[in-house]
């Protein structure tokens, strides 16, 4: 064996990587970084009571295509979207099986939430948009092939922008958005 290819076998490139987990309602939660966010990803995920999957194997690797590519967050958290049942149950059983159980848990809720105004009740579902008010419930995106997510209006800014918090992603930084850029919620869906 030459020193060149003795070299090359002793380095361990990254993986890309899955970050999964459930919220404080029980939705699954799961998407995957490239090899080069692996690091930040997984530091993400442990800040978030997540956790970190990497793509090491023919069978995991095979489960990339099927989920939403993820996003960092300058705060060190990540976004991380909503996925199917069935397919976060596929991705958790190749978690450490110490971590599998933890997988299926649901977080208990921060307290406070529904002190912050993040519940959802019928009176904060408006159903237009000329009735959304601070503490209204309303659907938004950061890209919609990644899908749409509820958000708390907090604030009512000039020209149309709303300040929002995302409900289940209380750890997230506000975002703002224009008024014609988030959705409503159906009125007779059911919170």
């Amino acid at each position: 064996m030459s020193i060149t290819s003795t070299a090359v076998a002793g380095i361990n490139l990254p993986h890309p990587v899955i970050i999964l987990g459930r919220d404080d309602s029980g939705k699954a939660h799961a998407s995957f970084f490239s090899a080069t966010d692996a690091q930040p990803a997984s530091r993400a995920a442990s800040l978030m009571g997540m956790f970190s999957l990497k793509a090491d194997n023919d069978a995991v690797r095979s489960l990339l295509p099927k989920l939403p590519k993820g996003k960092l967050f300058d705060s060190g958290k990540a976004f991380v979207p909503f996925v199917k049942q069935d397919l976060y149950k596929q991705i958790a059983a190749h978690l450490p099986e110490a971590d599998r159980a933890k997988a299926e848990e649901v977080r208990a809720a921060p307290a406070d939430i529904s002190q912050q105004g993040h519940a959802a009740t019928p009176s904060n579902v408006p159903d237009d948009w000329s009735k959304i008010v601070v503490g209204s419930l309303v659907l938004a995106t950061e890209d919609p092939l990644e899908g749409w997510f509820e958000a708390t209006v907090f604030e009512l800014k000039s020209d149309g922008v709303l300040r929002l918090q995302w409900r289940h992603y209380l750890d997230l930084p506000p975002f703002n958005r224009k008024l014609e850029d988030v959705a409503l919620l159906h009125p007779t869906i059911k919170l």
